[in-house]
């Protein structure tokens, strides 16, 4: 009598088989005929408590697509090494090519599968880390500003101790070695110390590059990093080149902090405002959290944030640095002197002696000048004013051109009055000197004299009362000194030349 068949992929049809070996002592071969099974199937059965699925006893050959591997790799590859996320290859794109270019005359399954094999392959795995007190993790994030009025892109450095949450931002007009060690300082000192250990990203302001491929945690320290760190003596630690989650607070800050506190756009008038903004925003958070007194930080230290380079004045008294020039007194025309670079300005030394200040500038090509560092070579040499560069950059007030229009007179005289009207701005302010020369163009007055005149006089204290230790009688007032028009003053002058 033949066996019945089973289906004994089913669990109901296993259990039957099993429990009739095993509990009702049937043989394997009784069994196998009685069901309709294979006998090799009914050892498997009574082996195993449950169906084990199908289990491949070995990797399939790709007699096709064998000779096609080697390319499908290169081909994955190079998308890793550069080419942009939504312009990389699908198995299908890369079967197509394998058609087309290559011959391949197989099947795209077998293509789309090993792609996603190796795909795979290469995914990176994580392990659950946890936040130590004193800690911290350092990045730095692009946002957009309006300042003045002008959009400009800004680099918003990051500094978060993990463990409580508390966090540090200042926007700065470039990512540099500047920026990153003012940025670092200034974090400690709005947590009241130093972070024992810090997470950076391997930048080149931070790590010196030319020196051999990023391998391990070993790393060569740019000089203003390593001068930051003997500062504070906290140990400095690299992310891995590839992505991974020993910065992941911190990059996650970035993307939260640029969406509560950037957006939308914010508009200001100098870093200085916006960055004052932040740091309010960044103590409320501060004196909330319950976790930051747990923090173990290490005591400050005494550090200026700063660059010094080496430069010699050129013939111009201009002081080159990173594609913008920056004037200098005349005087130290062709001497060397020391440039003290900080994220926002310039000081210029000559031994100890400041010599200039200057909002340093991150355009290219820009000339910077300060109209007091060339009066000297201006009253030498006058008739240059009209066009010397150091006036028209003063952004002196229009009544100032209107003056040397009025005084100028073909001789040279009239650039002379306009160079010391130059030098009374100097002395007294040119929004005084400004209004003095408004007064002289209704009084008619051009001398520089007048003009110093008129300015003190605008500002001159009221005349006191005379007192000398005795009370006026009744209904009698004090006498005040009539001061004559400033034309009397013009005729005397204008006799004493006759």
């Amino acid at each position: 009598m033949p066996g019945r068949h089973v289906e004994v992929y089913g669990l109901d049809s296993y259990e039957l088989v099993r429990r009739s070996v095993i509990v009702g002592g049937m043989s394997k071969r009784a069994a196998a005929r009685e069901y309709g099974v294979n006998r090799r199937s009914v050892d498997k059965i009574v082996e195993n408590a449950v169906p084990p699925g199908y289990v491949q006893s070995g990797l399939r050959r790709k007699p096709v697509l064998g000779d096609y591997m080697v390319k499908i790799e290169e081909i994955l590859l190079k998308d890793s090494e550069g080419a942009p996320n939504k312009q990389r290859h699908s198995g299908q794109r890369i079967y197509e090519r394998l058609r087309d270019e290559f011959g391949y005359t197989g099947g795209s399954t077998q293509v789309r599968g090993y792609v996603s094999e190796l795909r795979a392959r290469s995914r990176e795995a994580f392990i659950p880390l946890v936040s130590l007190p004193g800690e911290a993790q350092s990045d730095f994030g692009e946002a957009s500003i309006d300042i003045a009025g002008r959009r400009t892109k800004c680099h918003a450095f990051l500094m978060v101790l993990p463990q409580s949450g508390v966090w540090f931002m200042r926007l700065f007009p470039a990512e540099n070695a500047e920026s990153f060690c003012e940025g670092n300082a200034a974090a400690f000192a709005f947590f009241g110390g130093v972070p024992t250990r810090i997470v950076y990203d391997n930048a080149g302001y931070a790590v010196k590059r030319g020196s051999g491929p990023l391998k391990g945690r070993a790393r060569e320290l740019c000089t203003l990093f390593s001068e930051l760190r003997s500062a504070f003596l906290f140990e400095a630690a690299f992310a891995a080149p590839r992505k991974g989650n020993e910065k992941g607070s911190v990059e996650r800050h970035v993307g939260t902090l640029r969406q509560s506190l950037l957006v939308p756009v914010p508009s200001t008038d100098s870093f200085e405002e916006l960055n004052a903004r932040l740091l309010a925003k960044a103590i409320q958070h501060k004196e909330r959290s319950e976790l930051f007194a747990k923090e173990t930080l290490m005591p400050l230290a005494d550090y200026s944030a700063c660059r010094l380079v080496e430069r010699k004045a050129d013939k111009l008294s201009l002081v080159k640095f990173e594609g913008n020039s920056y004037s200098v007194p005349t005087k130290f025309v062709l001497r060397p002197l020391l440039v003290k670079v900080t994220p926002f300005h310039l000081e210029i030394f000559s031994g100890k002696e400041l010599v200039a200040t200057h909002l340093r500038s991150y355009d290219k090509d820009r000339v910077v000048t300060l109209l007091w560092h060339y009066l000297d070579l201006l009253e030498r040499k006058p008739r240059a004013a009209r066009t010397a560069l150091p006036v028209l950059q003063a952004g002196l007030p229009d009544i100032f051109e209107a003056y040397r229009r009025r005084v100028e007179d073909g001789t040279g005289a009239g650039d002379r009055r306009f160079i010391a009207v130059l030098r009374l701005g100097q002395e007294l302010g040119n929004e005084r000197i400004a209004c003095a020369l408004a007064r002289a163009d209704v009084l008619g007055a051009k001398e520089p004299a007048e003009i110093r005149m008129l300015a003190l006089r605008e500002t001159e204290a009221p005349t006191a009362t005379l007192c000398m230790g005795w009370k006026l009688p009744e209904n009698r007032q004090s006498p005040r000194v009539n001061r004559p028009p400033l034309t009397e003053y013009t005729r005397l002058l204008a006799g004493a030349g006759q």
